[in-house]
C-alpha cells in the first residue's frame, strides 16, 4: 500500500488514474471469465453424464411409486459417475440401494427435482414453467404446490420491485455523475452503461 501512494504521490510518475482503473478491471474480468469458465465446464460436464440422464430416466414416474426398473437404472447412472456426485446424492443413492421404499424413492426425485433445475440455470438453459410442472405433477404433494406457487409469486413481486428501485437510484445517481464528469469520463461511463443495460436484457432473456 506504501509503494502504491509512493508512485501516486511522486509528481515524476507518469500516472493516469484511468489506465490504472482500465488494467485493474481487465486484470478482474480476466480472473473471473477463468473462473466462470472453469466452474461452466464442471457443470456442463455432471449435467451431461449425470443429472440429465438421471432425471430423463426419473422423470416419468417423479414422486410416484418406485419402479424397480427404473429405479435400478437411476442407480446405475449414479453408480457410473459417482465422481461427480455430491454428497447429498450418494447418501440418497445409499438408501435408495439399501432399502427402495416410497421414502427414500421420493427423496431421490426431491434431490434431482432440484438439482435439474439448478443445473439449467447454471448453463443458461429456461427451467420447467409451473404449468409444466403441474401438467406433469412434478411436486411432492397439493400443500407443496401451494406453498411452491405462493413463494415464487412473493419472491418474483419482491424482485421486481426490488430491480425497479435500484434501476431507479442507479440512473438518478448516474444521471448526476455524468453531469459533473468531464469527456473523458461520459464516454467511459456511456460504455460501462450500455454493457449493464446488455447484461440486463441478457438477463430477462433467461428468466422470461
Amino acid at each position: 500500500m506504501e509503494l502504491i501512494n509512493q508512485i501516486i504521490n511522486n509528481p515524476q510518475a507518469s500516472f493516469d488514474p484511468l489506465n490504472f482503473i482500465g488494467i485493474l478491471a481487465t486484470v478482474i474480468v480476466s480472473f473471473y471469465i477463468f473462473k466462470s469458465e472453469t466452474s461452466i465446464s464442471f457443470t456442463k460436464e455432471r449435467h451431461e453424464k449425470l443429472i440429465f440422464p438421471l432425471f430423463d430416466v426419473l422423470e416419468p414416474i417423479l414422486y410416484q411409486s418406485p419402479d424397480s426398473e427404473i429405479l435400478s437404472k437411476a442407480l446405475n447412472i449414479i453408480e457410473r459417475n459417482k465422481s461427480l456426485a455430491d454428497g447429498k446424492l450418494l447418501s440418497v443413492y445409499y438408501y435408495c440401494k439399501k432399502n427402495p421404499n416410497t421414502e427414500s424413492f421420493n427423496s431421490l426425485c426431491s434431490y434431482i427435482d432440484k438439482a435439474f433445475d439448478k443445473s439449467c440455470r447454471r448453463l443458461q438453459l429456461k427451467t420447467r414453467s409451473l404449468e409444466y410442472r403441474i401438467n406433469r405433477n412434478q411436486y411432492k404433494s397439493k400443500l407443496f404446490l401451494v406453498f411452491y406457487t405462493a413463494i415464487w409469486a412473493v419472491l418474483f413481486i419482491f424482485s421486481l420491485i426490488s430491480a425497479l428501485i435500484i434501476f431507479s437510484i442507479l440512473i438518478t445517481a448516474g444521471g448526476l455523475f455524468y453531469n459533473s464528469a468531464n469527456g473523458t469520463t461520459q464516454i467511459i461511463f456511456t460504455i460501462l452503461g450500455l454493457v449493464c443495460i446488455l447484461g440486463l436484457f441478457k438477463i430477462l432473456e433467461k428468466h422470461l
